[in-house]
């Protein structure tokens, strides 16, 4: 293939009459046509793969965008989540709070009535040790008023004793 310095300096013999010798200049043309088809035939060949390419390139950037615009929504949907769990987690968190006190409250409102009722089980039964004493008191002073008696105690009878083996 004759490069563009080739083509430049090529220069052809002089033909009888002061012109160029008409097989050379034909040669020469038909070598440069030759060459210039070729070039032609790979300079179209190169454009229809540039503009493969660049199809390519476009498609290539249209998926590019929409996997920005997918990893923009998912970056989004996953802050809303984050929100929302922690929101969640707050809500749990105060109303585990709420329940734990309402809890505490119950226990020693229990507590409260448990030792109220152990205070009235305590007095009932100070009570009942002061009746007892009392009415042991007036049994007493019963027992101490009746005259002086006498009174016949029986005696016990003796066991008939076991007789004894030989």
């Amino acid at each position: 293939m004759l490069t563009p310095q080739e083509v430049s300096t090529h220069a052809f013999t002089k033909a009888a009459f002061n012109g160029y010798n008409m097989a050379m200049v034909d040669e020469f043309l038909d070598e440069l046509t030759d060459d210039y088809t070729a070039l032609y035939k790979e300079n179209a060949a190169l454009k229809a793969k540039i503009k493969v390419m660049v199809e390519k390139v476009e498609e290539y950037r249209a998926t590019e965008e929409s996997m920005r615009a997918t990893l923009l929504t998912a970056q989004r949907m996953a802050d809303t989540i984050v929100q929302e769990a922690e929101a969640r987690r707050d809500e749990i968190l105060a109303n585990a709070g709420d329940e734990a006190l309402a809890r505490a409250g119950a226990a020693k409102k229990e507590v409260l009535e448990l030792e109220e009722r152990m205070r009235q089980g305590r007095q009932e039964m100070a009570q009942f040790i002061a009746a007892g004493r009392e009415l042991c008191a007036r049994e007493l002073k019963f027992l101490e008023s009746l005259p002086q008696m006498q009174v016949e105690v029986p005696e016990p009878e003796p066991e008939p004793e076991a007789p004894e083996e030989a």
